[in-house]
């Protein structure tokens, strides 16, 4: 059987230095984005605390022609998870809750609460349903929820599996633990978060929701035909909150990471278990595996903000990527190329001539399950996060699909296309990659 290969492939080296990474190919690189219009964001790489590189390109207002700045503001969407674990962690440390405590003890009215613990809630293991995959979602998402309307929803909810039984994120996990925050804090998840990370590392660019100056916020486009328009609808941040309404800058948020890694915010026997991975995903962080590296970090999605953070522990290397402007290309090949850069791996400049394509979120949803091929060693399950596909093979991480029709999706750093399509009312993809060409079925439909 051949080696199936679904990592990055990125050179081994084993320093970092200003010197070492290729800025001037990435300033080109990046001016090729912008002469495109195809990026609207900020990146920033730091190696133990040391700039080596940061850029913005775009703009945070299109229609007052005022560029994206270091200064900027940005929606980081799905990041925040990793500040509410934090939080979690930091109770815990305190003796105000345990990680084993049942969702009984807080909401006893949810669905299977007495079999779900804090634990599972973080690890997305706890089965109940991810609210935003409500149909009818967006159309409400505008308006302002309470913490009494939401809980009535949740409860309403039929459960997707067993607690524990496996892995599916769940944005409804880590709004039941703000919640839960507040309840073993008797603060307010925003008070929490201010005494917990905010004010112990001065950080005065980082604001629960939309910061109400907002010179300095960013914009969310969208690209339709040749032109970028704003997002619509625009979220009440209620419907995020701790499970991804933070806003912040670069710098902010690198802080937050080095603090985090360097023991600042929890102690080392707290940091290990949340970097103890299971299935790709840990307490509130995940792995990002590079060939021999690995980086512990998160992605956020919200309206078309897009945001990266990943932190490699044996050479010190954190990236930081926003993006506040979508579907022109996926914003992950923005983060290979920097790792290209800083590992010695020549650049690879988009081809802006094939672009990728905008397809609905329903659409997505239809081929959201497991699939699988007797030939095959590994199960592939699709899912929809962020209003993006993700494929994730058994015990692999999760990787983005980039469509290029609605049938069509393509992960090129490790040169996989997947073409799904129906036959005999069963759900099947083809799996192309290098040499390799399988059909699998979607195990569901079997």
């Amino acid at each position: 059987m051949k080696k199936i290969v679904f990592l990055l492939s990125l050179l081994f080296v084993c320093t970092l230095t200003a010197q070492s990474v290729k800025l001037a190919e990435l300033d080109s690189l990046f001016d090729h984005y912008e002469q495109h219009q195809a990026f609207f964001g900020n990146v920033l790489i730091k190696d133990h605390g040391e700039v080596l590189y940061n850029r913005s390109v775009g703009y945070q207002n299109l229609e007052n022609n005022k560029k994206n700045t270091l200064n900027t503001l940005f929606l980081i969407g799905s990041i925040t998870k990793t500040y509410t674990a934090t939080l979690i962690l930091q109770l815990a440390e305190e003796n105000k809750l345990n990680l084993s405590d049942k969702l009984a003890k807080y909401y006893p009215g949810i669905p299977n609460a007495d079999k779900i613990d804090v634990e599972m809630l973080l690890r997305h293991r706890s089965g109940l349903f991810n609210y935003t995959n409500e149909e009818g979602f967006i159309e409400n998402v505008s308006q302002p929820v309470s913490k009494e309307a939401f809980l009535t929803k949740v409860k309403g909810y039929e459960t997707v599996f067993e607690p524990d039984a496996r892995y599916e994120y769940s944005n409804t996990n880590y709004m039941l633990l703000g919640y839960i925050i507040e309840d073993a804090s008797g603060n307010s998840y925003k008070k929490q978060l201010e005494e917990g990370i905010l004010r112990k590392l001065q950080l005065k660019n980082t604001y629960l929701g939309r910061p109400v100056d907002n010179r300095y916020f960013a914009k969310s486009y969208l690209r339709k035909g040749d032109k970028w328009e704003p997002t619509m609808p625009e979220w009440n941040t209620d419907w995020a909150w701790s499970a991804g309404a933070l806003a912040a800058t670069l710098e902010d948020l690198a802080v937050f990471y080095e603090a985090l890694f360097s023991g600042k915010l929890i102690t080392q026997e707290s940091l290990e278990k949340m970097l103890d991975i299971k299935e790709g995903y840990g307490l509130g962080i995940a792995s990002f595996p590079f060939n021999d590296k690995k980086l512990y970090g998160h992605t956020g999605g919200i309206e078309s903000y897009r945001s990266t953070v990943g932190y490699n522990r044996e050479d010190g290397l954190l990236l930081v990527q926003f993006v506040n402007a979508t579907n022109y290309f996926n914003p992950n090949d923005i983060s290979v190329q920097l790792l290209n850069a800083v590992y010695g791996k020549p650049l690879e400049f988009a081809d802006f001539s094939r672009t990728p394509v905008e397809v609905a979120e329903t659409v997505l949803k239809t081929y959201e399950g497991i699939y699988g091929n007797p030939e095959f060693p590994l199960d592939i399950k699709v899912f929809v996060k962020d209003r993006e596909l993700y494929g994730q093979a058994t015990g692999q991480g999760a990787f983005p699909l980039t469509p290029y029709s609605d049938t069509e999706y393509e992960f090129k750093q490790a040169g996989i296309k997947m073409s799904f399509y129906k036959k005999n009312g069963k759900q099947l993809f083809l799996f192309k990659q290098g040499n390799l060409k399988y059909d699998f079925i979607r195990q569901e439909d079997n």
